[in-house]
């Protein structure tokens, strides 16, 4: 579990990021009432204290809330909606082996634990979904995501991140040809959306652990690693069935 988010608005002063998005900032709940401060600190730590980026990406993401609706998506999940209500559930975990949308148990600290078997996917099935299907069970899934941190955030006044650990077990390099796939699509959904949709969800993992990775790895990184927040990629540790753990 992280630092006290209080304790980091004092010590740092969020005065200046206050400033800089105070204007935008009742285009949401997650801009207001007990939820504020644990927002504006994502968004700093995630773009590393530089305040004129984190009030753009700040920016980018209240109106992206707006234009979609996220609010609306936050009131059904605090009304009891459950992930296989989300739109598109059916359709992607008939090709998932991964609990994203589910918390596997709690790690010592009590980050929440999501667990993903990479290589037992059905890429094909995925890249078949429609991407107004894909787009709309993703926002639903991140929005839970931070659903559940915000809530452990409001318990705790820390924090939280999403300990992930990817399982690669099995990962051929036949697999590897499906990372282009997965870079054209996340392209084609920040044209579609205007927005990139993982920098309005900043410092969502705590740590990401590759387990069981094959010795072709060092490839499959070069592909994956433009594509990945910057944060997040600086918290990603590799281990493989004959080697130690360690930094990407």
């Amino acid at each position: 579990m992280g630092d006290l988010v209080s304790d980091i608005v004092k010590e740092h002063s969020a005065k200046s990021m206050l400033q800089e998005v105070q204007d935008c900032m009742s285009m949401s709940m997650v801009g207001q009432g007990p939820l504020r401060d644990i927002w504006l600190v994502r968004f700093l730590i995630g773009f590393k204290w530089d305040i004129k980026t984190a009030g753009e990406k700040y920016r980018n993401m209240m109106k992206y809330r707006k234009e979609y609706g996220l609010d609306n998506i936050r009131n059904q999940l605090l009304e009891g909606m459950k992930p296989n209500q989300f739109p598109g559930y059916h359709e992607h975990h008939l090709c998932y082996q991964c609990t994203f949308d589910l918390v596997s148990g709690r790690s010592k600290n009590g980050s929440p634990i999501n667990i993903e078997q990479t290589p037992k996917f059905d890429f094909q099935g995925l890249v078949n979904i429609p991407p107004e299907v894909s787009d709309r069970y993703l926002m639903h899934n991140l929005e839970y995501h931070f659903f559940l941190l915000d809530n452990i955030f409001l318990q705790t006044g820390r924090i939280p991140g999403y300990v992930k650990i990817m399982d690669l077990t099995s990962c051929s390099m036949k697999q590897v040809m499906w990372i282009r796939k997965w870079q054209s699509n996340v392209t084609a959904r920040r044209h579609r959306l205007g927005v990139e949709i993982m920098e309005c969800y900043p410092e969502c993992f705590h740590k990401v652990c590759v387990v069981n990775a094959p010795m072709f790895f060092t490839a499959i990184w070069k592909l994956v690693h433009p594509f990945i927040p910057a944060r997040t990629a600086e918290k990603v540790s590799v281990t493989s069935n004959s080697s130690k753990s360690k930094e990407v």
